[in-house]
């Protein structure tokens, strides 16, 4: 037990960088999905199928005379029927063969009628290479579909491009396959595969991204130059509560990242004219859903709040001499305007001047008017992540959670609730000197060992966890505090919805698509969550279990940042931590050391 709150602490204070939230690659859902028939299924044969060796036909004949036989087409490319003797039926089609069999039967029978049937289509192998999960040889038919065969390698990966897929033959001569059109719904390539055939998966080499308010966002593939408009087209198109006045386009630049803003409304045709780069991400904002007609009044004042706002209302309309507190500073406010360009623009003005009308402003929708003190600084928050409004906010004395978000305006539909980050400064300190007690503890413990032993194996193994300490020492912590936010219609009130301090932060995330798996595994990694899937199914995508793996010590830090032991609950953002399990070694002490070592291994990695 002592070791699971160990690790937890440390995985608590650190597991908000495991995760940064990212758009899937479109496309890559089918193949986690597939549902692959056995490659001697017989499904749809085309009459224009060519018959050959290993090809298993029914021949069913009636009149005079009645056969039903099944055969199969040996190497040479024949088939044996009696009284008619070898027949050579390869490289024949359904359709040809047919009438050559009814010729025949008809030189020896009167009156007879033919049918012939593929059974089952010879098989063959193919290989499957580049960017593909488990590249090898796989056997089909010659009409399996492209998807089927990339479904048996395991499917395309991250890397890869779905729309530069090379089908290589024999002979060297290529068929170029892209699935986009597939998954837009415009049916499959016509392909027929020959033996020996090599499907070729290159890396993907463009990519621009869509998020926000369209209907399939995702990272696309690009191969030909791509306007806005096209991407949106490839998204979907719009939600119906896009906002469609600004379209942000986030580009690489030599220096960094730069903001493109796009206004449709305002530059003709700019969706059409507007080609993307490789790497651009495009961002659709939503419509608020909340109040739009009100202003907003925070900070050292009598009456803070929301207020409706209408034409020409100024501040003195809504703020008079008698709001003012005792320690108000009447000299210095600040309003907050919202541009429609999605800027924000501070505006200072002398709050005393306004009400007496010297030097009054007049107010837009959604004014935040920011009222200061003059003994004590405003206190304030930060709200960040899928949020309507993030930002900055000030917050006045009692206001909770619950108030802060809905003055944000509320979530965004990605919103992931369950995965909420609320930090605070006070509990930061507070954690930091948990794990400076921890560390000189620790320190304290080595200096002792390094005095008792002779070994040379243990002086060097503590000189390691002495060297890891000190990186340890040097790590961040986060100060993070668990709330739940669901369900969100029951959290106002409830123990959750705490009181806000100054400086905390909360970041709202959407919603994460890896499991991590940490710890005592082959290879730790971030595993794409499958729906119902249990811990061992994580373990095995990790490489198993390491020899110094602690079977019996395996729990869950969830998204949430609580511990569990419930291995048959796996949620998507969840970290499974296989413990580390110290054998053969002499002494207590030592083995503390050892474990101790594993806990910080895996912080530093």
């Amino acid at each position: 037990m002592r070791k699971i709150c160990l690790l937890t602490l440390i995985l608590f204070l650190f597991k908000h960088s495991l995760f940064s939230e990212e758009l899937k690659i479109f496309g890559q859902d089918f193949f986690s999905n597939v549902n692959l028939t056995s490659p001697e299924t017989v499904r749809f044969i085309p009459e224009k199928y060519f018959l050959g060796p290993g090809d298993q036909i029914e021949i069913s004949v009636w009149g005079v005379v009645e056969i039903r036989q099944q055969l199969e087409i040996d190497r040479e490319g024949n088939i044996l029927i009696p009284r008619l003797g070898k027949i050579h039926l390869s490289g024949k089609t359904l359709i040809e063969a047919r009438k050559y069999l009814q010729d025949l039967f008809n030189r020896t029978y009167r009156n007879v009628k033919l049918e012939l049937t593929l059974t089952r289509a010879r098989l063959i192998n193919v290989f499957v290479m580049g960017e593909v999960k488990k590249p090898g040889t796989y056997t089909i038919t010659p009409f399996s579909t492209i998807m089927e065969v990339l479904g048996m390698a395991g499917g395309i990966t991250e890397k890869g491009s779905m729309r530069k897929i090379s089908i290589i033959r024999r002979d060297g001569t290529k068929q170029e396959v892209d699935l986009y059109p597939v998954f837009f719904g415009s049916g499959l390539p016509e392909i027929v595969f020959y033996p020996e055939d090599t499907v070729y998966v290159p890396l993907g080499s463009k990519f621009v991204s869509i998020k926000g308010a369209v209907r399939r966002p995702a990272i696309y593939e690009i191969v030909a130059p791509v306007t806005i408009k096209q991407l949106i087209d490839f998204a979907g198109g719009f939600l119906s509560d896009a906002d469609t006045k600004r379209i942000a386009v986030i580009r690489n630049d030599t220096s960094g990242k730069k903001l493109i803003d796009i206004f449709p409304q305002i530059e003709k045709d700019a969706l059409e004219k507007f080609v993307l780069e490789d790497g651009d991400e495009v961002e659709i904002s939503f419509i608020s859903k909340d109040i739009v007609d009100c202003i907003f009044v925070e900070g050292t004042v009598r009456n803070p709040g929301k207020y409706q706002w209408k034409q020409n209302l100024f501040v003195s309309d809504i703020i008079s001499e008698t709001d003012f507190l005792p320690d108000t500073l009447v000299e210095l406010a600040e309003i907050i305007r919202e541009k429609e360009t999605g800027n924000r623009e501070i505006i200072q003005f002398s709050l005393i001047d306004a009400v007496k009308k010297i030097k009054d402003i007049k107010l837009e929708p959604r004014d935040r008017i920011v009222i200061r003190s003059k003994e004590r600084p405003l206190k304030k928050v930060t709200i960040s992540g899928e949020i309507k409004f993030p930002g900055e906010y000030v917050i006045y004395p009692g206001e909770t959670l619950s108030s802060l978000i809905s003055r944000a305006g509320g979530f965004t539909p990605q919103a992931y609730l369950p995965g909420v980050i609320f930090t605070r400064v006070s509990v930061k300190q507070r954690e930091k000197q948990e794990l400076e007690k921890f560390i000189m503890e620790k320190q304290t413990v080595l200096e002792k060992e390094a005095g008792r032993t002779e070994s040379e194996e243990e002086k060097a193994l503590i000189e390691k966890s002495k060297t890891l300490l000190q990186q340890l020492a040097q790590a961040p912590v986060t100060g993070r505090v668990i709330v739940h936010l669901e369900p969100w219609e029951k959290f106002k009130g409830s123990e959750s919805d705490i009181l806000l301090e100054h400086g905390d932060s909360i970041h709202i995330p959407s919603k994460p698509t890896v499991v991590s798996v940490v710890g005592e595994v082959n290879h730790p990694a971030n595993v794409l969550f499958k729906n119902g899937a249990d811990v061992n199914y994580y373990i095995n995508k990790a490489g198993s279990f390491t020899k110094n793996a602690d079977t019996k010590n395996i729990f869950i830090v969830k998204i949430d940042g609580t511990a569990s032991t419930d291995l048959k609950k796996i949620d998507p953002g969840d970290v499974i931590v296989v413990g580390f399990l110290a054998k053969d070694r002499p002494g207590k002490i030592l083995k503390d050391i050892l474990q101790m070592l594993y806990y910080v291994k895996m912080i530093i990695e």
